[in-house]
């Protein structure tokens, strides 16, 4: 009798298999964004000369977890782009780094996350907690207990999924959490970071408004243009 396996059964070469895939993996997406991973190098290298730097451990982050992540976010992505469109409501966290923008920043800290006041259109914030109101979705700012954040929201709004705005490094993280609470989350990476993990004089981060009004749009359908960044 011939054992039926439910899922996957690993041959003898799997191990060898999966190094050489890893290795073309890294190999290729070396080559495919090497525009976009230009400086993570000599970063690391800057790092390593750091001694008991509050951040130095953060900084020292392999290259090929940069890689590593971007991938698992656009992979969480597409799994979840499905389910986080049949949802109601939507919740978007937004990093500390956005507000960096505005000095004078106005916004409202609570347990459970910061709110813009939109007090300046020179602040990205501004502008997304604009197009959200098109969509009504609400805008948060991220807080360090992401769980604690979600799970409030989801108990406020009805069938809630969730869309995360972070750098490479944190973003596939933040959906690792709204999967852990059931709650489908999709991304938008910002283009650079600007926040004191990575920057001892940080500055404000951006990212492609595009990239939000085409999820939002594509689970509510279109409304009012909004302008690209």
């Amino acid at each position: 009798m011939t054992r039926q396996y439910p899922t996957y059964r690993l041959g003898p070469d799997f191990r060898d298999k999966l190094s050489h895939f890893i290795d073309s993996f890294l190999k290729d997406g070396y080559e495919a964004f090497e525009n976009e991973l230009a400086g993570v190098d000599e970063f690391i290298c800057r790092a390593w000369n750091l001694t008991d730097h509050p951040e130095q451990d953060i900084r020292r982050t392999p290259k090929e977890k940069y890689l590593l992540e971007a991938v698992s976010f656009a992979m969480y992505d597409r799994l979840n782009r499905d389910a986080f469109n049949r949802t109601k409501d939507t919740l978007i966290i937004l990093p500390d780094c956005l507000s960096l923008n505005n000095p004078a920043c106005e916004r409202v800290e609570t347990e459970y996350g910061g709110i813009c006041q939109q007090c300046s259109p020179a602040c990205q914030a501004y502008h997304i907690a604009e197009l959200a109101k098109q969509y009504g979705a609400t805008v948060s700012f991220s807080k360090r207990k992401l769980s604690q954040q979600i799970e409030h929201y989801a108990g406020q709004l009805e069938n809630v999924g969730v869309i995360g705005v972070a750098c490479i490094l944190m973003l596939a993280s933040g959906m690792r959490t709204c999967a852990d609470l059931d709650i489908p989350a999709r991304g938008v990476l910002l283009s650079f970071t600007g926040c004191e993990h990575w920057n001892d004089e940080p500055f404000g981060s951006r990212f492609p408004m595009s990239w939000l009004k085409e999820i939002l749009e594509e689970k509510y359908g279109p409304r009012t243009s909004a302008a690209d960044d």
